[in-house]
């Protein structure tokens, strides 16, 4: 079981790692519509569709590299002041809350990007660029996100229940 969650983790520290890089693409095509625009009058048709698909891709991927981290936003009013099995508690009654919601999004999501698929969807915009491939992205990113959430539960309740951190 350790190393299922060991791989989960590092499945996504190494996605984060990646997806770090979509951070420079998308100030460089910023940077990029501000010197054609401001600079030579010629403002592109491209620059902030790319950019919004760029970061979209990025924050649908990166769900689980920010759930590693514990970068999700968390009441700690009251959780906080819990024990370890109390954390445990709260934590496997909200998973069950949060994996209905993974799962409307993961099927949901996957039917989206599915028939944005099979229909070669574009945005419909002058660039008219194809967005499959970030829709994609939602269901794989809620996917990815499911999992980690899934091994912090599984850590938590070995904590508190089994003595010892998974």
């Amino acid at each position: 079981m350790r190393k299922v969650l060991k791989v989960i983790d590092a499945m996504d520290a190494g996605l984060g790692r990646v997806l770090s890089y979509f951070n420079i693409v998308v100030v460089t095509i910023v940077c990029w519509e501000i010197v054609a625009r401001y600079v030579f009058n010629a403002p592109t048709t491209w620059a902030s569709e790319a950019m919004v698909m760029v970061s979209g891709a990025m924050y649908a991927l990166a769900a689980g590299y920010a759930q590693l981290n514990k970068r999700h936003v968390r009441i700690d009013l009251v959780y906080s002041k819990l024990g370890v099995k109390g954390r445990a508690v709260c934590d496997t009654v909200g998973y069950l809350f949060f994996s209905l919601f993974i799962y409307a999004l993961v099927v949901h999501g996957g039917l989206f990007a599915w028939d944005a698929i099979q229909l070669r969807e574009t945005s419909g915009t002058p660039w008219d660029p194809i967005v499959y491939p970030v829709k994609a992205t939602i269901p794989i990113g809620a996917f990815l996100l499911w999992l980690q959430v899934t091994a912090d539960l599984i850590r938590g309740l070995m904590a508190a229940f089994g003595g010892k951190e998974g």
